[in-house]
């Protein structure tokens, strides 16, 4: 397996996941509508965890974006948590922290998070 979605338990109103691996290709085949239904088809601000995540294409920054967009359009935000490495410079390449919020801490995230429904 190039990927695992783990689902992070939390008492807030708040999706959390986390991506673990290589959001690769083959990947998106296996993960992409789950990460859809545990973060923008639950209409909820959501907090993904990056800080696992060894690389991504140029599809999986797609997912990330589509995910962000359909959040956005409900008054919701996703938040990215902890990308390091090669993923964070992919991901501000191609300006993703202009799009969707970037946060180092876990309570940053959640802040980011929250803010975005008050």
């Amino acid at each position: 397996m190039n990927i695992e979605l783990i689902v992070v338990p939390t008492s807030e109103n708040v999706s959390h996941v986390q991506l673990v691996g290589r959001l690769d290709v083959l990947a998106m085949k296996e993960i992409d509508v789950r990460f859809h239904g545990e973060t923008a088809a639950r209409e909820r601000s959501a907090i993904v965890d990056l800080s696992r995540l060894e690389f991504i294409t140029s599809l999986g920054i797609g997912m990330l974006f589509g995910c962000a967009k359909s959040l956005r359009r409900r008054g919701q935000t996703m938040v990215l948590l902890g990308s390091t490495g090669f993923v964070d410079t992919a991901l501000r390449t191609v300006g993703v922290h202009e799009v969707i919020p970037f946060a180092t801490t876990l309570d940053e995230a959640r802040r980011l998070a929250r803010d975005a429904r008050s």
